[in-house]
């Protein structure tokens, strides 16, 4: 299983702000924080019904994070049989991120930016326990 990756799932979102914060957490992890270990699908490909998409899902690891309580990215995956890892909701951070809060949806400001930051800390040590420990 070692070359199993981890798939981190952001909800849509478009023209929402948590899911802006969901998004940019997500490329955080991908680029820069776990480069080469993590991967993202398009969520409208798995609603779709995309293969290639849904081969992906169903032979790595995921990590849903969605940006409001309908859980879109969680219930795709599940959708294809598969359990998510781990599932996070934007909105559970806010507790523990006091001050940090979106200022728009383009440009989710200095605030968004620094939630996203927080965010992207924790699935990148969610990464490195799926992928050490391969467990939930």
């Amino acid at each position: 299983m070692k070359d199993k990756k981890v798939l981190i799932i952001p909800c849509s979102g478009i023209g929402k702000s948590l899911g802006s914060v969901g998004r940019d957490a997500t490329y955080e992890v991908i680029e820069n924080l776990k480069p080469g270990k993590t991967d993202t699908v398009c969520l409208a490909l798995l609603t779709l019904g995309d293969e290639e998409a849904k081969q992906k899902v169903t032979s790595n690891y995921c990590i849903s994070l969605d940006g409001c309580p309908k859980k879109c990215a969680k219930k795709n995956i599940e959708a294809l049989g598969k359990e998510p890892e781990k599932s996070y909701r934007i909105i559970d951070f806010f507790k523990d991120n006091p001050g940090k809060k979106p200022q728009g949806i383009v440009d989710i400001g200095e605030g968004g930016r620094a939630l996203s930051k927080s965010i992207a800390k924790v699935i990148s040590e969610d990464v490195d326990d799926l992928l050490e420990n391969g467990r939930r």
